[in-house]
């Protein structure tokens, strides 16, 4: 969240000091907004059908792309595509960690554990902005921050993929988990 919220929160600012029109820059924006709604469907989607951990790679490499082309200066629809990447990234943050919360930790502590992470969240959107707003006042870029950013989303990238098989797995149509269902089946096994 520090990475990608510090990002698209100086969009405007980084695209008019390009000498990109406001309007466009605006623009930008608006249209990262429209793909934190496509991202938050798409990875929840995505979580219904694919390893978690894998999901979560993807929609962390998706904001380093975007990342990367905000900082390489480039013009054009170049830094349009970055702010979408960004908002794809943005919308996938609050599921991930909803679905995460559900299959490491259960559903008895849920509402306490979620709780925590969304403060989290919640902080690492005041200090994504701060840091990047910070870095541009000392070096007058935000290269130096974003190369930052990209690195913090390796490290939870290579943290995703250390994670273990679900000790919470998602129950199955009318409450019953993978481990009830093959009891069951078992059981009308031997009935017959």
């Amino acid at each position: 969240m520090v990475a990608i919220n510090g990002s698209l929160t100086q969009i405007v600012a980084l695209l008019t000091d390009r000498g990109i029109s406001l309007q466009l820059a605006v623009s930008a924006l608006s249209a990262a907004g429209l793909a934190l709604i496509v991202g938050r469907i798409l990875s929840g989607w995505c979580l219904d059908r694919y390893w978690g951990p894998y999901v979560a790679v993807v929609f962390y490499l998706i904001p380093m792309v975007g990342i990367a082309l905000l900082a390489s200066g480039v013009n054009g629809v170049v830094p349009l595509v970055g702010a979408v990447l960004c908002g794809l990234g943005i919308g996938a943050d609050v599921d991930l960690m909803a679905f995460f919360v559900s299959r490491y930790f259960g559903m008895k502590e849920y509402a306490k554990l979620y709780g925590v992470m969304l403060s989290l969240f919640t902080l690492a959107n005041g200090v994504g902005p701060a840091l990047s707003g910070l870095t541009f006042d000392r070096y007058r870029s935000y290269t130096p921050i974003f190369i930052v950013y990209e690195v913090l989303l390796v490290i939870a990238c290579s943290q995703f993929l250390r994670l273990p098989a679900y000790p919470y797995p998602a129950p199955l149509r009318h409450g019953r988990t993978p481990e009830t269902k093959a009891v069951t089946a078992e059981a009308l096994g031997s009935a017959h």
